[in-house]
């Protein structure tokens, strides 16, 4: 995985459902020129890995490759994912290496999720000092594959008719033949249950080089998610010119 400036992981979240942690675990001797002077068999070797909110345990998964070992690792979980103790063997022999994957399910990880810590602490009745738990760190980035597009209605559109004025329009039938466009955002990616500071920016042709109107913003509608919500800045229709009520069923701005 990639790393920042400080060492710490980077896991970049898109549209994926599942995250695996590498687990990797030995009982090899503290100093290989003396083999025999410790690195005994551990007896009851218990591997328990706690888990955030955002990241629950999922399943577990093989190494390939990995060393051989007397049987596969079992892992027991908690009902709601967050605490998991895996078998590691009894007794787990001396020069041992186990690997396998933790999968983590990524549905609780929201847009405003900015890092993840998973609590990896082992455990022997054998007689075995300084065995402190480590925490795997990592921070989030959301990589959203948001996508836009856009249509005009119509497509094409003529100039024409009686010149007024600023001070003199006051309905909405004086500005001329409207435009509407319809835009529609996407996003092609699973949910992150909210948006948080998403923005969309809309330019189109506002004035003349004398500072004429000439795409006046007369209407807009923002179709959102029951609960989401959404506001649009500058307000439309700064002349607060009298309009005339859209059709039913109809979105975009005009």
């Amino acid at each position: 995985a990639p790393r920042g400036a400080d060492g710490t992981a980077i896991f970049a979240m898109s549209d994926q459902k599942d995250v695996a942690l590498e687990i990797h675990i030995t009982n090899l001797p503290s100093d290989p020129a003396e083999p025999q002077r410790d690195g005994d068999d551990a007896h009851e070797a218990m591997l328990t890995a706690t888990f955030p909110p955002e990241l629950p345990y999922s399943a577990l998964r093989p190494y390939d490759g990995r060393a051989s070992s007397d049987k596969p690792v079992v892992c027991l979980a908690n009902q709601n994912g967050s605490q998991v103790e895996c078998e590691l063997g009894n007794p787990m022999k001396r020069g041992a290496q186990v690997r396998f994957f933790l999968i983590l399910s990524t549905l609780g990880i929201t847009i405003q999720t900015t890092d993840l810590a998973v609590e990896l602490a082992l455990s022997t009745i054998s007689e075995q000092p300084g065995l402190e738990p480590v925490v795997a760190r990592a921070r989030v980035v959301i990589e959203l594959p948001l996508s836009v597009t856009g249509v005009a209605v119509p497509p094409r559109l003529f100039f024409g008719g009686v010149v007024r004025g600023e001070s003199a329009v006051r309905r909405e039938s004086q500005v001329g033949s409207a435009v509407r466009f319809e835009v529609t955002v996407s996003n092609r990616g699973q949910s992150l249950k909210t948006l948080g500071s998403a923005f969309l920016t809309l330019l189109w042709p506002h004035e003349i080089s004398n500072g004429k109107w000439l795409l006046y913003p007369l209407h807009l509608e923002l179709a959102a998610s029951p609960g989401q919500r959404a506001a649009c800045s500058p307000a439309a229709n700064p002349l607060r010119l009298a309009l005339v009520p859209p059709p039913e069923g109809g979105t975009g701005m005009d």
